[in-house]
């Protein structure tokens, strides 16, 4: 499906595949319309922290953003160049890189918000938001609605407090079934949260986290709590229907551990190409995308059978390690035959090498 010259575009969910649709549509010549069913950008979140990671794609965080229609220097942004590992029973672990591992950005409705950044530039672009909508979706040509089916819960606080900016991740099930939890503060401000799988929902883990915390002599208050939900299932690849689903609605994200950010803005960025006509560039960055997901739900099945003696080992090796960016990188350059390899072995790991 191509939209016409002076049509217009309608994209359903104005979170940040969304607005990057909406951005290159908009340079592409196009007039497009966002319908958002909240009242304002952003008000889907929870001002809560979260990480742009720099190992997914093979192009560069900066090259990659850029891609996307986006000042990557404009985003308000602080690197992550280091962060501590918890596994219970032993003394945390940092890790540290020559390059950042991600970048952190505000989510929600606060002007120094990734979200409010997008939407910036979708105003000096003419796009047109219309809230508190709820347009039919298979009427739309794009839908970015988000998560849409629930396979995983979280819980989240937000705290404030005086100590240094850190982040930290928590591995065990006491902290995350079958997943993992994690901490961010950054000036004064922090996000501490807890993502597990949907059978494990009648735990709600965010409690131990808390307590852990304090225990280790953290010193800050719980400002609120949130809860929300993600999907960790692959979709079927073969469902082209229209509209075109972009981001969760897609399932385009990272099963393991980012957060999803750049694929979600990178399918919105080949849903412009393919209804603007570029159908080659939209083929070029799909596919890439499939074979990303597809490591990213393997890592997952693999990182959720993890012993904690086997989690303990690659915990020690990204610390010992030099480049340990470059460990994450590969895991996502794997091939089917590495994948099928891995998974027939008796010990099972999140990360293997070729």
């Amino acid at each position: 499906m191509i939209i016409k010259e002076n049509s217009k575009t309608h994209i359903v969910g104005a979170g940040i595949g969304g607005m990057t649709a909406a951005i290159n549509l908009s340079k592409f010549g196009k007039s497009v319309i966002i319908y958002e069913k909240n009242d304002s950008i952003g008000a889907s979140r929870d001002g809560d922290l979260e990480g742009i990671e720099n190992w997914i794609l093979s192009k560069n965080l900066p090259e990659s953003i850029a891609e996307c229609g986006i000042d990557f220097n404009g985003i308000p942004k602080f690197p992550i160049f280091e962060f501590f590992v918890h596994l219970n029973g032993i003394k945390p672990v940092k890790i540290k890189s020559q390059e950042p591992f991600f970048y952190i950005v505000k989510r929600g409705t606060s002007s120094d918000s990734f979200d409010n950044y997008l939407a910036e530039i979708c105003n000096s672009l003419n796009v047109k938001f219309l809230f508190n909508q709820n347009h039919d979706i298979s009427t739309a040509d794009i839908n970015a609605t988000g998560a849409y089916r629930a396979a995983a819960y979280i819980r989240g606080a937000q705290i404030v407090t005086d100590l240094p900016n850190q982040v930290h991740l928590l591995l065990g099930k006491e902290f995350a079934p079958r997943g993992y939890a994690y901490l961010i503060i950054n000036d004064g401000f922090g996000t501490m949260a807890t993502a597990f799988k949907k059978s494990a929902r009648g735990n709600d883990p965010l409690s131990p986290c808390i307590q852990y915390f304090r225990t280790l002599g953290f010193d800050f208050k719980v400002k609120s709590t949130y809860a929300n939900r993600g999907s960790f299932n692959l979709p079927n690849l073969w469902d082209i229907k229209n509209p075109i689903k972009i981001g969760e609605a897609g399932g385009y994200q990272d099963y393991l551990f980012g957060f999803g950010m750049r694929i979600a803005m990178y399918s919105g960025l080949s849903a412009a190409y393919k209804l603007s006509g570029k159908n080659f560039q939209s083929k070029i960055i799909n596919r890439e995308l499939n074979i990303k997901r597809r490591i990213s739900f393997a890592n997952r099945l693999l990182f959720e059978n993890l012993s904690i003696n086997n989690a303990q080992y690659w915990v020690a090796r990204f610390e010992k390690s030099k480049e340990p960016l470059n460990i994450l990188r590969a895991a996502y350059d794997w091939n089917w035959k590495k994948i099928i390899k891995s998974i027939k072995l008796t010990n099972q790991y999140a990360i293997r090498f070729s």
